[in-house]
């Protein structure tokens, strides 16, 4: 019984189980005291996992059972999830007082539950009503069963503005509770059971409501795309980057192959001059290989591609295999013939002779290197005195990137300093652009296409864009500045100017209390309520100007319902009547 129960489970399954029963038994064993974000939460693939072996019970594995019923798993399937879903409203509601749950995905599942025991109050154990009352149900809750099926038809609207139509994918990771809110909905109708008004809401949104009506609809989407494909590149041997659709394209070579293929569809796909024969494809593939080997020996002078090549690994396997076919006897004269017509390496010997050659003359380009250096002070060669010397310098970094230079290599180039980004001494430049703006208007807003220095103004705008690309350290010395990684494109006041505006204030109404939002002058406004809080990064000297006009610095604290005058004081009218 044992070997049985084995044989129908294999490898994919034990993984998964036993992922998911480990996330199951942090999810049991868990300190309640737990940080929320680090809590395991009871999300719909756990939901799932649990019910699938409620309903295995008598065909798992017996140590698989075993470790179950060690964690007093309930093999009735509502009952385990029941006591699951209680045990995280109970955990909610001794955090948060209440049990008025949160629209987000963390409480997404719970939720769902929480409103299916409201609506089936009348079915409920007086055990369960009584579990429910002591964390403060509220029966009367608003949500109804048509409610929440209105919820989910607008996403099932949004998914089709999305997307474009209602396919949602069975088992779809996005939103699993609304591709199984589908699956029922067919399902209901199946039985008769959904309602006329709702049947007609959905046909609004062009719902589909037969399985074959919608694998006959995924097929077209995927003839539409490889349309597309042989409209654009004139063949339909689409590369293996595009693994739904190559996977697609097999699917329909089996289906004819075992005659299940429709004449329609066959002559469809004639149409776009498909290859049927598998014979044909493996053809195609070597003839594309090869290809691949005559830019790879044009880019790096020889053809010896290594066999773990790392920007193409398929293409190294295939060289491998071409040497091994040889040796074998059992490569076509043919393909023989082609790939010793540009140097192909047979031989492990002439390959090592080969690669002795090209690093003699990689270690004669670093001695030009070194010359260079010495005449001209720097190892940014230009491309005007040596255009040979610069490319070679350029394939470098290149390789660099790619990681596919050796440590060896690295070292030599590091010994003389050899800069591998040319670009790091640009960004400085434009850094120190930016603490002399800093210095001089008291912020890092440089305004979009800022006329006297439209090259920093670029290169701020640009920082902000690209924030994630960001090495840690750029983003530390921004952040240094007080960088405002906010877009925008307003005109730049300096700060000279706005305390200039302050002085007039303090002049006319006696205080420095500017509202936030005062009409007269928003900026001002907004620029004093930045100084308050700012106020312990600002420079020593304008804190010092800031002081000697008695700026009110803890105005921020005030109540913001107290009123102040914005009337002239009484001294300054006497003295302009």
């Amino acid at each position: 019984m044992e070997s049985l129960a084995r044989e129908l489970f294999d490898t994919t399954f034990y993984d998964s189980w036993y992922r998911l029963y480990h996330k199951f038994r942090a999810y049991l064993h868990q300190d309640k005291s737990t940080l929320e974000q680090d809590r395991v939460t009871l999300d719909e693939e756990l939901i799932n996992w649990i019910g699938i072996q409620a309903r295995l019970k008598n065909k798992l594995p017996v140590e698989l059972k075993s470790k179950l019923t060690n964690l007093n798993f309930d093999f009735s399937k509502k009952g385990a999830l029941w006591e699951l879903m209680y045990e995280h409203l109970v955990f909610f509601f001794q955090k948060y007082g209440h049990v008025n749950l949160p629209d987000t995905p963390e409480y997404e599942a719970v939720k769902d539950w929480l409103l299916r025991q409201v609506q089936d109050k009348k079915y409920l154990s007086p055990n369960r009503l009584n579990k429910l009352d002591q964390v403060g149900v509220d029966w009367e809750m608003a949500t109804t069963r048509d409610q929440r099926w209105e919820q989910m038809y607008q996403k099932l609207q949004e998914f089709k503005a999305t997307y474009g139509h209602c396919q949602v994918p069975q088992h779809w990771e996005k939103d699993l509770i609304l591709a199984n809110w589908v699956r029922v909905q067919r399902r209901m109708k199946a039985k008769k059971k959904l309602r006329a008004e709702r049947e007609n809401q959905l046909n609004e949104v062009g719902f589909i409501w037969h399985i074959q009506t919608l694998y006959d609809s995924q097929w077209e989407q995927y003839y539409q795309e490889l349309n597309n494909f042989y409209q654009t590149h004139g063949h339909c041997q689409v590369p293996g980057k595009y693994k739904q659709l190559t996977s697609w394209i097999e699917n329909q070579r089996t289906a004819k192959k075992n005659h299940l293929l429709s004449a329609e569809r066959e002559q469809k796909l004639n149409e776009l001059q498909f290859i049927w024969s598998f014979k044909e494809v493996k053809k195609n593939y070597w003839l594309e290989k090869y290809q691949q080997l005559v830019a790879f020996k044009k880019q790096h002078g020889h053809s010896f591609v290594p066999v773990n090549y790392k920007e193409n690994k398929a293409l190294g396997t295939w060289v491998a295999t071409q040497r091994t076919l040889e040796v074998k006897g059992k490569l076509d004269k043919a393909k023989k013939k082609k790939l010793s017509q540009i140097g192909f390496v047979w031989s492990s010997d002439t390959q090592r002779r080969l690669k002795s050659n090209y690093d003699s003359k990689w270690n004669l380009n670093l001695e030009r290197l070194k010359i260079y250096q010495q005449v001209y002070g720097t190892c940014q060669v230009s491309l005007k005195i040596n255009p040979v010397l610069q490319r070679w310098t350029r394939w470098q970094r290149i390789l660099f990137c790619q990681g596919k230079l050796s440590e060896e290599r690295m070292a030599k180039l590091n010994e003389i300093r050899f800069p591998w980004n040319v670009q790091e001494g640009y960004w400085m430049k434009m850094y120190e652009a930016l603490t002399q703006f800093k210095e001089r208007f008291g912020h890092t807003r440089v305004p979009y296409q800022w006329e006297p220095n439209r090259q920093l103004a670029a290169w701020v705008y640009r920082q902000k864009l690209v924030k994630a690309e960001l090495s840690a350290q750029k983003v530390e010395l921004l952040n240094i500045l007080g960088f405002d990684w906010t877009l925008s494109r307003k005109t730049v006041v300096s700060w000279a100017n706005m305390f200039d505006r302050l002085q007039w204030f303090k002049h006319e109404f006696g205080h420095t209390r500017v509202p936030v939002k005062w009409a007269s002058d928003p900026k001002l406004g907004k620029w004093v309520s930045r100084m308050r809080h700012e106020k312990h990064k600002l420079a020593p000297e304008r804190m010092a100007l800031l002081d000697k006009i008695n700026f009110d610095w803890g105005y921020a604290q005030v109540n913001k319902k107290k009123e102040f005058s914005l009337e002239k004081p009484s001294d300054f009218r006497e003295q302009n009547k």
